[in-house]
């Protein structure tokens, strides 16, 4: 009988071990580890609080959350607003799933944002897809990822049946990690069997036009933020800046290319309309679905500038040089190796017609050699070669324009 009970105790345990799980959001610190009794963690140390039953995870808001394995939605609440300690929003949840994996296994995932893509009851959901966004919805003081294993939970009945059971492993804890790999208490975003990747995006800076500039309706500016990749993916080919409400000042998706961990820099073309303070916001998408912080360009609008220092119509904020008049938003470029229309690039790639048929390309503030060979004509050594007005943009001349230069020596 001894030895039935030894083997029935040890066969619980193999089948209580949970995992194994990946990281179920972006990088970042535990703020409280699950409590293993007189304020202890895994480690021995005392990063808990009393009865805590998971790890809060210090995320902030809206930080996308994915599925630590695979698994089907056991339990969801949707709906709820900010918390508070003590709120019972969701059972103290708030917003929040709970996946099962299977033989009595469960993760849940609490405080999250309402409407932030929470999957529907029953669906099938895999490693890493997304399940929702961070919040402080609930029991909670605020925004971070409460997440939760559990082991022993009924397949049939309540979603929280069964018991807690810690990811980590310790010497105050159990002896073998729910993670596919601890990494020494920082837990991978790795699915079991493989690698996984995660979209995610961070505000760094207004680099132009910060909030509250002025700006002329009518007349354009050139917005530029800096966003760095939080994710593990690399941004590339289906990424953008892409607007998500508010007027969208005319400009199109930006589209965005970065390493995990860099920063760029995101440019958008824009015109405002109307008057007053208006506000356009935007948001980084993977293949049309958001991801990450949302940015904006707040600015006011006015008919004419409070402050107009070379009378070129364009105050400050918009104008890249007020004590020049012959640069502002909507100026010819000329080339001279300044940004004479104020959208962030010099003259670089202005062509101007030469030699009739030929093209003459700016570069470095200088113009470069013409295209064609140059031959005299009627006797003039210097006819053929004399170029052509202004610059005619980075587009060069059209095919109906060439063929005018081309009719244009024929008849000569």
């Amino acid at each position: 009988m001894i030895r039935r009970a030894l083997i029935a105790t040890l066969a619980l345990a193999t089948t209580a071990q949970a995992g194994p799980y990946r990281w179920p959001t972006s990088p970042a610190g535990v703020n409280a580890h699950l409590d293993h009794g007189n304020l202890t963690d895994y480690a021995c140390g005392n990063n808990t609080y009393s009865g805590h039953r998971g790890t809060d995870i210090g995320v902030g808001r809206n930080t996308q959350v994915v599925a630590a394995a695979g698994g089907t939605v056991k339990h969801r609440t949707d709906g709820f607003g900010d918390g508070f300690i003590g709120s019972t929003d969701g059972g103290g949840f708030g917003n929040a799933v709970a996946l099962y994996h299977g033989a009595g296994e469960e993760t849940i995932y609490g405080h999250m944002t309402a409407g932030t893509g929470i999957p529907a009851l029953g669906a099938v959901i895999a490693c890493s897809d997304p399940i929702g966004r961070s919040g402080t919805s609930g029991n909670s003081s605020g925004p971070h990822l409460h997440f939760e294993t559990r082991v022993a939970v009924s397949e049939t009945g309540s979603y929280y049946s069964g018991q807690a059971e810690d990811p980590y492993a310790g010497p105050c804890s159990v002896a073998v990690s729910a993670w596919t790999n601890q990494n020494g208490g920082a837990p991978t975003a790795t699915c079991a069997g493989g690698s996984t990747l995660i979209d995610d995006a961070a505000f760094v800076a207004d680099v132009t036009i910060p909030d509250g500039t002025e700006v002329v309706a009518g007349v354009p500016f050139v917005k530029t933020w800096r966003l760095r990749n939080r994710g593990t993916s690399t941004w590339g080919a289906g990424y953008q800046l892409a607007h998500l409400d508010g007027p969208d000042f005319g400009a199109a998706a930006i589209a965005a290319s970065a390493a995990p961990g860099a920063e760029v820099e995101l440019t958008a073309t824009m015109t405002a309309t109307g008057s007053g303070v208006v506000r356009s916001r935007w948001r980084m998408t993977h293949d049309g679905t958001g991801f990450g912080e949302i940015v904006w360009v707040e600015v006011d609008v006015v008919a004419a500038p409070s402050t107009d220092a070379d009378g070129d119509g364009v105050g400050p904020g918009q104008d890249c040089d007020d004590a020049d008049p012959a640069t502002h938003p909507g100026a010819v470029e000329d080339c001279d190796g300044v940004d004479r229309d104020c959208d962030g690039a010099s003259d670089d790639g202005l062509t101007r017609a030469c030699c009739d048929t030929g093209l003459e390309t700016c570069s470095g503030g200088a113009w470069g050699a013409c295209s064609v060979e140059c031959a005299p004509v009627d006797g003039d050594e210097g006819g053929c070669c004399q170029t052509g007005g202004d610059g005619v943009g980075a587009a060069g001349l059209g095919g109906l324009a060439l063929a005018a230069l081309v009719a244009r020596r024929r008849r000569r």
